[in-house]
């Protein structure tokens, strides 16, 4: 009889290892949402404990992220009750990782505070999407070359879908001007609904753009712009034309035809559609999607500065802060866009080359 069971329970554990490789092994990153003003934690937290210990087992590289959820109303009115809150969760997480006999500093786990109230549930998110891309670093560079080039303030890659930031410039990121950036993903994609879908054809031509009211300068782009940067790390690929607008800057056709993927979907791994699913998707897009290679917009503050939006792939903006005295050469800004366009399209690609011998 004693064999039986023990039979049984090595069956159960086999059975409960193969659950947790089929949930966890493929898993890239697990977050445990806490909630801040359900004290105490002590059944949370060994709840915590316990899932953090199978999905390590199973994958070793899977992120850990904890969401201390609600820290607002009466018992947070402070920042320092906020941080108070996380520092107990950190060390309560510690304790209880130790007495399972895992090290915390074996296991990475990062914390965040998090309110429906505001917008840190998608400064949250935003950054367990930036842990997932290993090509972050080569985003920020571009980004601060981009910044730098066109003397900008702020720098975003936004992902239009979830309004998730999945890159930025290295200078501090205020909270303010990410939920600005998110309310003018709202408005262009809210506006090109209703105005910028066309019936037929006329659709695929129609330019989308929205403007208030935007700063139109005819200065064309001469030798000694401030493009030079770019061309230093090879994110150059054609030369000027000799008609500098706004939109001839970069072709269509050379950027957005069929056969392109999702570029937020290659730089996390995921899988390329095949060619048949891809031609069909930019057909669908093309046709009825009210977001697509034309759609821009330009919003003027009351403080003096300038947020452009610009497409930079099926599913990501550029959204760029900048102050209205740099914002003149708006064709040159456009350029330097365009340039950072190709760069981005040729970063999934570049992962694909084998490295020459």
């Amino acid at each position: 009889q004693q064999v039986a069971q023990q039979e049984q329970q090595q069956q159960q554990q086999q059975q409960s290892h193969d659950y947790d490789d089929q949930i966890f092994s493929k898993a890239t990153a697990l977050i445990f949402v806490l909630d801040a003003q359900d004290e105490p934690y002590d059944h949370v937290l060994q709840s915590f404990t316990d899932t953090v210990t199978r999905a390590v087992r199973a994958n070793p590289t899977i992120a850990v992220e904890v969401f201390v959820h609600k820290v607002d109303g009466e018992l947070f009115l402070s920042d320092e009750a906020k941080y108070d809150c996380r520092r107990d969760v950190m060390q309560q997480v510690a304790d209880e990782l130790a007495d399972a006999g895992l090290s915390h500093d074996a296991i990475p786990i990062s914390y965040h505070l998090t309110s429906i109230y505001d917008h840190s549930v998608f400064e949250a998110f935003s950054r367990v999407v930036q842990r997932l891309i290993p090509e972050l670093p080569t985003l920020e560079h571009l980004l601060n070359v981009l910044v730098s080039t066109c003397s900008m303030e702020k720098a975003y890659l936004f992902d239009v879908a979830s309004k998730l930031y999945i890159s930025t410039d290295s200078s501090p990121v205020d909270m303010q001007s990410v939920e600005l950036c998110s309310d003018m993903i709202d408005v262009v994609l809210d506006v090109s609904g209703i105005y910028g879908m066309g019936a037929g054809s006329g659709a695929k031509n129609a330019k989308k753009q929205v403007q208030v009211p935007s700063l139109e300068n005819g200065d064309e782009i001469g030798e000694e712009g401030f493009a030079e940067p770019l061309s230093e790390v090879g994110m150059l690929g054609n030369e000027l034309n000799d008609n500098d607008g706004a939109d001839d800057l970069e072709s269509p056709s050379s950027l957005d035809g069929a056969g392109e993927d999702e570029l937020l979907g290659k730089l996390i791994g995921q899988s390329a559609p095949s060619e048949e699913v891809e031609d069909e998707g930019v057909t669908d897009a093309d046709a009825g999607s009210a977001y697509d290679s034309e759609s821009s917009s330009t919003i003027h503050l009351s403080n003096g500065m300038v947020l452009y939006l610009k497409e930079v792939d099926t599913m990501l903006a550029l959204v760029c802060l900048t102050r209205t005295e740099n914002f003149k050469k708006k064709s040159l800004i456009n350029y330097n866009i365009g340039c950072l366009k190709k760069a981005l399209r040729a970063l999934p690609q570049s992962q694909n080359v084998p490295p020459s011998i």
